[in-house]
């Protein structure tokens, strides 16, 4: 019987983890430097929840790169600019003034759902991030509408009369429920019933194939393509890939709608062998939270640590 190789061991090792957690899982892992790939069901689309703020940066830098955005252009913000779910700018009071670059800075380094929207004003909406997609030959990520659709369809779900509400009272109000074990189930219904509607689309691999390009300045100008990664790098939710990778330069956005969704995304550096593009990609999670984001993070351990056995540079 011959032996098997790194990679395809860590494929092993990383199916048999995949396989003990009951979710639907999507899985990508590119070596640079070279041709291996690990691919477990990476071309499946998914709801990408956080993960969807990536392709909405790159439309962002690109549409600056056209002049058509302004990182500088300040804003000031309104009350119905607020979103709820992730961030900090929905606590904020009326009148704070910040630029979009602040904004885009927001959104990817602690998910800011109200400073996601004010960035997909600035490029034109989801179509507009679908077209950029679609250039770089990435047509298998497609956004499916704002922030603050997705939330007016989940307190909709809960309270017909919140699907219709102004942004500031849908903020104001909240979610309707009384108990945590009926707000609970009302999300689970959302998720895994038939009104569900993803937050936006992607596979595995389209995402990986984005953050390769952002890697090697192919999709923006090498500052752009800088700037992206140090935002990528200042990510403050740790609880996925990074977790177990102590000395491992990270740059990575996460996308969650827990317990459902636990979803990681990066380029992960590691100070010998090479760098890696993993994207990890779960939904229909039925468990807990903790399970399934720590399974992400032993994956993630196992594929830095085989591309740290990789001859090459990082």
């Amino acid at each position: 019987m011959s032996e098997l190789s790194p990679i395809e061991l860590l494929e092993q090792r990383l199916r048999q983890l995949s396989a003990s957690v009951d979710a639907e899982w999507s899985i990508y892992a590119h070596f640079t430097g070279g041709s291996e790939e690990i691919d477990i069901d990476a071309d499946r689309q998914q709801d990408t929840m956080s993960l969807i703020k990536v392709p909405l940066l790159v439309a962002l830098m690109r549409a600056v790169e056209r002049g058509e955005a302004d990182l500088n252009e300040r804003i000031v913000l309104e009350d119905d600019h607020k979103r709820l779910g992730t961030g900090v700018l929905f606590l904020f009071e009326r009148g704070a003034s910040f630029t979009l670059l602040d904004a885009a800075w927001l959104m990817i380094v602690v998910s800011d759902n109200t400073a996601t929207d004010l960035c997909l004003r600035s490029v034109g909406g989801p179509e507009a991030v679908n077209r950029e997609m679609r250039a770089l030959g990435l047509d298998n990520i497609v956004m499916t509408g704002d922030a603050l659709s997705w939330f007016r369809a989940l307190a909709g779900s809960m309270d017909p009369n919140l699907a219709s509400v102004s942004p500031s009272e849908l903020v104001m109000r909240g979610y309707p429920f009384k108990t945590p074990a009926s707000f609970s189930a009302a999300r689970e219904r959302f998720h895994f019933g038939d009104a569900n509607r993803p937050f936006s689309l992607a596979s595995a691999r389209a995402l990986g194939q984005l953050m390769l390009q952002v890697r090697d300045n192919r999709c923006a100008s090498p500052e752009s393509c800088g700037l992206m990664l140090r935002m990528l790098g200042g990510q403050q939710l740790q609880t996925m890939l990074p977790k177990y990778l102590w000395g491992v330069s990270c740059a990575h956005k996460t996308g969650n709608f827990p317990p459902f969704i636990s979803s990681d995304l990066g380029l992960f550096t590691p100070p010998c062998g090479r760098a890696v593009v993993i994207s990890i990609m779960t939904q229909r999670h039925r468990g807990q939270r903790a399970l399934v984001e720590d399974t992400v993070a032993r994956m993630g351990e196992l594929i830095v640590h085989t591309a740290e056995g990789m001859s090459g540079s990082p």
